[in-house]
């Protein structure tokens, strides 16, 4: 209650701050039909607030009022704000019209914009039957904000299945809220194929519906996916192995955590190559760097912010490790910025598949 009672007042704060200077400056010397027009604006920022404070789990539709309204009418005030005083409003209103065109890219177009994003893995202890393997990561499909745009989903699997991947997997936070999401797209998604198949792990979204979290495996499975709950599983060529542990939500409060990396790692001989599918990134550091030694960890959930420009997220606020490849001591984590969102929204950090090569070097 005392979180909520924060974010409502600096939320409250930062919605006003421009209004008092748009008002005060600008909007008192403007025509009635104007003003009345802005005060409107200022009326929805206000019930888009009202309705975000009554939001729980699962009234995805006040999470996107919200947040369309501070992208699409907060910021560009608070930028026109910014800049008018001190380089003139005709400057203000061009920074903040930008913005705002930004921005609507970002809710109309720029969550379709998928992109295929390659890195190799380099290791010196990778067995050389598994050099040039080549790993295809999809991750937060959040099938819930896809309702009704099958097309989109469809478009995925095409472009996965056209890398021709020796494995695919997927790591984690497959529904918004309720496991009912995943059903009408269980046809598309079990067209996903590679050679090894498609290894799959849970991610925090995916234990929102307390009541039928337990059936999300099983519709996993029931789509050809090799579910990896707190486990492992080797893969082979020839005499060489190397094998791919997959855990549950790692995520710490206030999402559900489920992980448990020790029993995941059990009976793995000593100087087996390992990979680790784990949703949160931030576990890498947590955990898997000084339980494990995997070589190679696999992480989503941070979607990049959904929106980046170059180094600059929102993300970077939250994680250390947000997009993108990590490498401590010769071991390295890639954070996939994602497919989808539980709002339809990317600018700059733009849906990706990753294909991931594992190389063997000298």
């Amino acid at each position: 209650m005392h979180m909520r009672l924060i974010f409502n007042l600096v939320t409250f704060l930062l919605t006003l701050l421009p209004e008092v200077v748009v008002g005060c400056l600008y909007a008192v010397h403007w025509p009635r039909w104007a003003q009345g027009l802005y005060g409107a604006t200022i009326a929805w920022e206000l019930l888009a607030i009202v309705m975000m404070d009554t939001w729980a789990i699962g009234h995805v539709r006040s999470l996107r009022m919200f947040l369309g309204t501070l992208l699409l009418l907060v910021a560009p005030k608070m930028l026109f704000a910014l800049t008018a005083p001190l380089m003139g409003w005709p400057a203000g209103l061009t920074a903040a019209g930008l913005m705002m065109v930004a921005m609507l890219y970002g809710f109309t177009k720029g969550w379709r914009r998928l992109e295929v994003r390659r890195t190799t893995c380099l290791s010196p202890t990778l067995p050389e039957a598994f050099d040039g393997y080549r790993i295809l990561q999809v991750s937060d499909l959040h099938l819930g904000t896809l309702e009704g745009h099958p097309e989109v989903l469809e478009h995925m699997v095409d472009t996965a299945n056209a890398q021709q991947a020796d494995l695919i997997v997927f790591t984690g936070d497959l529904v918004n809220h309720y496991v009912a999401e995943a059903k009408p797209f269980m046809h598309i998604l079990q067209r996903l194929h590679a050679h090894d198949g498609v290894l799959a792990i849970t991610g925090n979204h995916d234990y929102v519906d307390k009541e039928h979290w337990e059936e999300l495996p099983e519709v996993m499975r029931q789509m050809g996916w090799h579910v990896l709950m707190n486990e492992h599983v080797d893969l082979r060529r020839n005499s060489s192995a190397i094998t791919v542990v997959g855990v549950e939500s790692a995520s710490p409060p206030p999402f559900t955590k489920r992980d448990d990396l020790p029993k995941a790692l059990k009976g793995i001989p000593p100087g087996t190559w390992t990979i680790v599918l784990t949703h949160d990134p931030s576990h890498w550091k947590r955990e898997v760097l000084h339980t494990s030694d995997a070589a190679l960890t696999l992480s989503g959930h941070t979607h990049a912010g959904q929106m980046r420009l170059g180094s600059l997220s929102p993300a970077r606020l939250l994680y250390r490790e947000w997009a993108g490849d990590y490498h401590h001591q010769g071991r390295m984590l890639h954070v996939s910025q994602g497919i989808s969102g539980t709002v339809p929204f990317r600018l700059g950090a733009w849906p990706e598949l990753d294909i991931i090569t594992l190389k063997k070097t000298t």
